[in-house]
């Protein structure tokens, strides 16, 4: 079996809509924080965030849409999201 994955663009068909998870410490700008980062990163408006607290409120998962044009975008994007502080993982 091979560690290597196969390359975005033989997994989805671009243009296309994604979304990106962030699971990090709860904050109140947590959200704010990944949409600003995503856009930043793909120089475009995003289509909608979600943020849900854990349980016990100490992690969020903030999902935000947006349309991705090319494989650098999501690369791009994800490096950028990894950089929050109290980031635990991207999905």
């Amino acid at each position: 079996m091979s560690d290597r994955h196969p390359p975005l663009d033989e997994l989805l068909t671009f243009p296309c809509d994604f979304t990106f998870r962030v699971v990090a410490l709860e904050s109140p700008d947590l959200s704010s924080r990944c949409q600003g980062i995503v856009e930043l990163a793909l120089g475009r408006p995003v289509h909608g965030v979600s943020h849900t607290s854990s349980r016990t409120g100490r992690y969020g998962t903030v999902r935000v849409k947006a349309t991705v044009y090319k494989p650098d975008e999501v690369h791009r994007a994800y490096g950028a999201l990894g950089e929050i502080d109290g980031v635990k993982m991207l999905l």
